[in-house]
């Protein structure tokens, strides 16, 4: 995220340059073009043919000077939006890395003679769930698969999902009416039936919509009544000679927008109804490395920096590691918080009776005869009493 928001500051500053000097430059050039009109309607009212005076050629050698010197100034601009433009490239190449094959696993271990059928098999039955099932068949028979299910009942929700991005929700309202039981405490029945009605007004009429709506909404009045309110008014700007309809209207008569709002929704409600997962495990896969593999990276970059090399042992990890709520807290190193001193195996850590840890050079010093009191707590306790923490 923060390697897109770098690349996006510096695309908004080359953005910001390029409307400006496009601006500036429609302003000089148009000042251009009404200096050279103006001298010209000056020189047919004087009647000029074929000779000039020396005050007109004096003129135009200013005018002359003039433009050149606007003309210069553009091409400085034009140079100074172009190195902009190069930044954005360079932002790019800084912000993300092309090649991540050294946190990555190699290629070569999904060709193994285990996992290239079980890779072979992940592929067949992505595309079999997308609905792409000549694909699928030709490389089962090109690749010679085995043991894939061509019948997946995720590539027919596929097709509806597909048919509502395309603004049809026929397929889905079928499927929606089969499971209607189900559906009950569900927001996609209305979201589908608010669709069908915004269609039914652009395509057969606001007084087709109206009836549509009257038979299917009243049963949703309840839950969604906002929200069908802002369809019913929305009708208003279906008809032919309505005005430009206001913003908070355009998602409800984008018939794409709403479509790819109600496949979302469609997709996740059934695969929740019918247990069924919403990613294919390859589909899972991809998107989880996707996620992971900057974090890799950076514990990577960590891992190889000189001052945490230089701190790498073979008893010590370099970087602090998150166990969660139930881990619990491990330690392989103390430093006295007194001496603020490492402790090792000469001035090793003593735990006092009161629970408090100190260095074993702490403690001697801390002590006065047989007595020693605690630096951190009232209790009084003899040095003999203290015990040594041992690290495993």
């Amino acid at each position: 995220m923060d390697s897109c928001l770098g690349v996006e500051q510096d695309l908004d500053k080359a953005i910001s340059k390029f409307n400006f000097i496009s601006e500036r430059t429609d302003h000089v050039l148009q000042d251009m073009i009404d200096q050279v009109e103006h001298l010209r309607r000056e020189l047919a009212e004087d009647g000029i043919d074929e000779s000039l005076s020396h005050e007109w050629a004096s003129m135009v050698k200013d005018l002359i000077t003039a433009i050149k010197q606007l003309a210069l100034k553009m091409s400085t601009d034009h140079r100074e939006l172009h190195a902009t433009v190069s930044r954005v490239g360079k932002s790019i190449d800084r912000h993300f890395i092309a090649d991540y094959a050294s946190v990555a696993p190699k290629a070569e271990s999904f060709c193994s003679d285990t996992n290239r059928p079980i890779m072979e098999q992940a592929i067949a039955q992505h595309l079999y769930r997308q609905g792409l099932e000549e694909v699928g068949d030709t490389l089962v028979a090109e690749a010679g698969i085995p043991g894939v299910e061509r019948t997946c009942t995720f590539a027919a929700l596929q097709r509806c999902a597909a048919a509502l991005c395309e603004g049809d929700p026929s397929a889905a309202l079928a499927w929606a009416a089969r499971r209607a039981a189900d559906l009950q405490h569900s927001d996609l029945p209305f979201t589908l039936h608010r669709m069908q009605a915004l269609n039914l007004a652009r395509t057969e009429g606001v007084g087709a919509a109206i009836e549509y709506a009257r038979r299917q909404f009243p049963a949703h009045a309840a839950r969604h009544e906002r929200q069908l309110q802002a369809a019913v008014c929305a009708l208003a700007w279906c008809t032919p000679a309505a005005p430009p309809a206001p913003p908070h209207y355009h998602h409800l008569l984008s018939p794409r927008a709403l479509g790819a709002e109600a496949a979302e929704l469609f997709i996740r409600e059934a695969c929740a109804l019918l247990q069924l997962a919403p990613l294919s495990p390859l589909a899972g896969a991809v998107l989880a490395g996707g996620r992971v593999l900057p974090a890799l990276h950076d514990i990577r970059n960590k891992m190889t920096h000189p001052h945490v090399i230089a701190a790498w042992s073979d008893d010590e990890l370099p970087l602090e590691v998150d166990l969660g709520e139930d881990g619990g807290g491990y330690h392989s190193v103390f430093a006295c918080p007194i001496l603020r001193q490492q402790a090792s195996e000469q001035n090793p850590p003593m735990r006092l009776l009161c629970g408090h840890v100190i260095s074993r050079d702490a403690l001697n010093k801390l002590a006065m005869g047989v007595k020693l009191k605690c630096p951190y707590c009232p209790m009084e306790q003899s040095p003999s009493e203290a015990r040594q923490i041992y690290f495993s």
